[in-house]
């Protein structure tokens, strides 16, 4: 019943008997899939009574008490997006007794793998294509509103923000799972005051900006290529947000190598056709905030590349980080609101990767 072993440290899925009753089939194969740094874990399973194969989030926690008071935030989130015209997984059949939900499958293909494969083939004006498409997925987040009727409950995503509490703990987060595990670094008096003052003021400008939908996890591995149109995973944890911040993610993301030119062309296009179809304000709303929305944004990420690596046993995520510094040193982050996060602190980085 399992062609590929589950392993170590995986959710088992439920039993094939479970299964089999969930989806009315008689026989059916699972075989589990690689995930990108989830705690979840994903299983395909496949039979010949289903016309296509489905795929299994088996989940554990929180998530799984969720599911079972039926409150899960994936499954609002779907919803929400999907009448916005996003494309994301149908539910198939929901399991709360086993902690697990059978979604449709988008198989395995990422935008990260088309964009590796096109760039590698030089067919550039694939890859910006592809990019525009996922430009209109980041459009339709734009037009997601708060609701206003004060009569009704707030959407789940609404409850959360990128707040200064939130963007503070990330950037705390940073040091103790990069700066001083990975990179070897103990900043001095000097600097760990000015690490925590910049922080404040850096997460204090950034919390104000907390006005739109966003995904909080969309890059090039969180978007799948399915029948010549995208698909998008991995939104359980939309909140409010900066409208630049899904941007930023996508186009400076570290999975996929594209040139110091070809980030900022990606930046361009974005604002451009943001511009064209939502208005002048969201331009210059984008233009006055993406910079020090990276700068936050790749600080975090790089923490998440040394926790995966180390405590999660994920693999190595560390060879993103010095596409991570080259990302921010192509958008010139550096800023005089924040002179150490922004460029004492790069630097340092930089040296501290290529030792």
């Amino acid at each position: 019943m399992l062609p590929t072993p589950i392993p170590t440290g995986a959710l088992p899925p439920p039993t094939p008997d479970e299964l089999k009753a969930a989806l009315g089939i008689e026989e059916l194969t699972i075989e589990w899939l690689a995930g990108d740094g989830s705690d979840r874990s994903y299983y395909r399973i496949k039979s010949p009574s289903l016309a296509n194969p489905v795929v299994l989030m088996q989940l554990s926690g929180n998530d799984a008490r969720a599911l079972g008071e039926g409150r899960y935030d994936w499954l609002e989130v779907a919803n929400v997006l999907a009448v916005h015209g996003v494309k994301v997984p149908r539910l198939v059949k929901s399991m709360p007794a086993q902690a697990a939900i059978i979604i449709e499958d988008y198989g395995n293909v990422m935008v990260e793998t088309r964009a590796v494969q096109w760039l590698g083939a030089g067919e550039h004006d694939k890859v910006f294509e592809l990019y525009s498409s996922a430009n209109q997925i980041l459009i339709h987040f734009l037009e997601i509103k708060v609701p206003t009727d004060l009569r009704q409950e707030r959407p789940v995503w609404t409850r959360r923000a990128f707040d200064m509490e939130r963007f503070e703990w990330e950037l705390n987060f940073f040091q103790k799972k990069f700066v001083e595990p990975v990179a070897r670094m103990k900043f001095d008096d000097r600097q760990q005051a000015a690490f925590q003052r910049e922080s404040k003021d850096l997460t204090a400008t950034l919390a104000r900006l907390q006005q739109h939908f966003v995904h909080r996890d969309f890059h090039s591995r969180n978007l799948m290529v399915f029948e010549n149109k995208l698909a998008v995973i991995d939104f359980q944890d939309a909140r409010l947000g900066p409208a630049a911040y899904d941007a930023v993610s996508l186009c400076f993301d570290a999975y996929v190598p594209f040139t110091d030119a070809q980030r900022l062309k990606l930046m361009e296009q974005f604002i451009r056709q943001a511009s064209n179809q939502l208005g002048n304000g969201i331009r210059l709303e984008i233009e006055q905030q993406w910079r020090a929305v990276l700068l936050q944004r790749q600080l975090k990420a790089i923490g998440s590349f040394g926790y995966l690596t180390i405590d999660k046993n994920k693999g190595n995520y560390l060879r993103y980080v010095k596409p991570a510094i080259a990302a921010m040193r192509a958008a010139d982050v550096s800023d005089s609101r924040w002179p150490f996060l922004s460029t004492e602190l790069v630097d340092l980085i930089d040296r501290a990767i290529s030792a």
